[in-house]
């Protein structure tokens, strides 16, 4: 262990897939704080509730939305959300009842899951490859289980950075409409990369409820999703179902605040800067995986690391945390218990700076690289 690995006691993660701070961020954040206490109706915020958002936030939703969409979004289909966990509980209570089955991907993001149970819905799994979810496991999965959903991740997967390819869509929405099962699309990652597919809410907007929200494009704490319901009334259905339970609507600050950034051109900005600083980062990580199989994009939050024939993957995670930084074993995104699969996720955006990633990426590239060399699956000394 290294003097710097004794001398740190204040972990840095590499687990959470928080985007990394632009250069201008935190001006940013101080103007948009300057405007909110400057407004007349700054009062507003404490005293009223925002279920599904007004008119003119559901205006700027939908303006935001279409350039994601390449198209129009009818205002009446958005619904404001605390988050897109939140608007993940809708869109799944939206399409299924308990006893109810959805289909995932053999990997997917393990908060669907458990949102799915806890809700009394089942979830089966479907094999993917290099392009996403396939086709024909989709459609044996349909015949089989008569799912009332799919969900996906087709843009920036988690966890594995894949981009699905049109095509594919093409043929997911096929399936989909001849066997009547909805789309959950997960589009967090979405605005992220520059040129990338149509998202299945515009290409097939009758059967999709699209989720989106700025956690992942600026943090966390913003708290402010859109749920992108396949027509008007079916966000209205969903808005009388959940009317007056609060803990999924967004806060009206947070409401408030994106507007303002959405209004001024800011969120486009704040989205470049994250954009630039993620390929940045991505120079820096990759270069200490020299000789280890690994899957990314430069525009994306993490890496998706084959550890095959290195090391094994709790090992690798026992071994950084000793050393005082988190990483996540791929296992927890493994949908099929019967997938063999032995790989990590290395996050870049979490670390506070480039120079915190740095000392992150030293650790696990070195440990990773003394175990290649050791030829053994037992771990290093």
């Amino acid at each position: 262990m290294s003097r710097d690995d004794q001398s740190r006691t204040v972990p840095i993660s590499l687990e959470r897939s928080t985007p990394p701070a632009c250069p201008n961020l935190k001006e940013t954040v101080r103007e948009g704080l300057r405007a909110l206490s400057d407004s007349t109706e700054i009062q507003n915020g404490v005293r009223q509730h925002r279920f599904s958002g007004t008119e003119a936030d559901k205006a700027h939703a939908a303006r935001w939305l279409a350039s994601r969409f390449e198209t129009p979004v009818d205002p009446e289909r958005i619904i404001l959300t605390n988050g897109a966990q939140s608007a993940m509980v809708l869109a799944l209570a939206s399409v299924a009842a308990p006893g109810d089955t959805i289909l995932t991907e053999a990997l997917t993001y393990y908060g669907l899951r458990k949102h799915a149970h806890l809700q009394g819905i089942r979830t089966e799994t479907i094999a993917m490859d290099d392009d996403g979810a396939e086709v024909e496991a989709f459609e044996i999965a349909c015949r089989k289980f008569a799912p009332k959903a799919l969900f996906l991740m087709p843009t920036l997967h988690n966890p594995t950075t894949i981009v699905m390819s049109l095509e594919r869509r093409q043929q997911i929405v096929q399936i989909a409409r001849q066997y009547g099962v909805s789309i959950i699309e997960d589009d967090v990652y979405g605005v992220l990369p520059e040129r990338v597919p149509a998202p299945f809410g515009a290409l097939a907007p009758e059967i999709t409820w699209h989720i989106t929200s700025f956690a992942k494009c600026i943090g966390p704490g913003v708290r402010l999703g859109y749920l992108v319901a396949p027509h008007g009334k079916a966000a209205q259905a969903t808005l009388d179902r959940f009317y007056g339970m609060s803990t999924w609507f967004a806060a009206p600050f947070s409401v408030e605040l994106v507007n303002f950034w959405l209004h001024n051109g800011s969120m486009e900005k704040i989205v470049a800067g994250v954009r630039e600083e993620a390929v940045a980062r991505q120079s820096i990580a990759t270069q200490w995986l020299a000789g280890i199989p690994f899957r990314t994009r430069p525009d994306a939050l993490f890496l998706w690391v084959d550890l095959r024939g290195i090391i094994e993957q709790d090992e690798l995670v026992a071994q950084c945390a000793a050393r005082h930084v988190t990483i996540r074993p791929g296992r927890i995104f493994a949908t099929d218990p019967n997938l063999s699969l032995n790989h990590v996720r290395l996050v870049i955006g979490s670390p506070e700076s480039r120079d915190e990633l740095e000392a992150a990426m030293t650790v696990v590239g070195g440990l990773l690289q003394t175990a290649r060399n050791s030829g053994s699956m037992t771990g290093v000394c």
